[in-house]
């Protein structure tokens, strides 16, 4: 497995799989906004300069996004995505199944797709396996 990795942030880990085509972000502890942003924005530099369209998000150690967060991920991250990465962009969020059911509680079910712009995807997932499963498929579907 060839890996290049980012590890410059207490709070996430970045790593870029590159047999895979999936960049890895790990959160490593509870985050508020300036992390938060930071990460995505660290991660989001990280993906364009390997041309990362598949991203699988750990969220296992991290808490639950803030409403505030929930808004500049749509009104700021989703615009900059589309912009630096261009074309059609895949997250899959991994999380506990206790986080999973508190998702499900307040939102959509999470088994759902979730489609942000015309160029982000994400869903969500409480085993890994089946989270590098689908960016596998969703790679299939756009290199075919």
């Amino acid at each position: 497995m060839a890996f290049i990795e980012k590890s410059e942030l207490p709070f996430l880990h970045l790593s870029y799989q590159q047999d895979m085509r999936v960049l890895f972000c790990r959160w490593r502890m509870p985050v508020e906004l300036p992390q938060f942003s930071e990460g995505y924005m660290a991660a989001l530099q990280f993906a364009a300069q390997q041309d990362a369209h598949f991203w699988l998000h750990d969220l296992r150690l991290r808490n639950r996004s803030t409403e505030e967060e929930q808004d500049w991920f749509t009104h700021v991250f989703v615009p900059a995505a589309n912009e630096q990465l261009g074309g059609s962009n895949f997250i899959a969020y991994l999380m506990t199944p206790l986080q999973r059911e508190s998702l499900v509680q307040i939102t959509v079910p999470a088994a759902e797709l979730v489609r942000h712009s015309l160029f982000l995807t994400v869903r969500y997932f409480t085993n890994e396996h089946d989270a590098l499963e689908w960016l596998n498929d969703c790679r299939v579907r756009v290199v075919a």
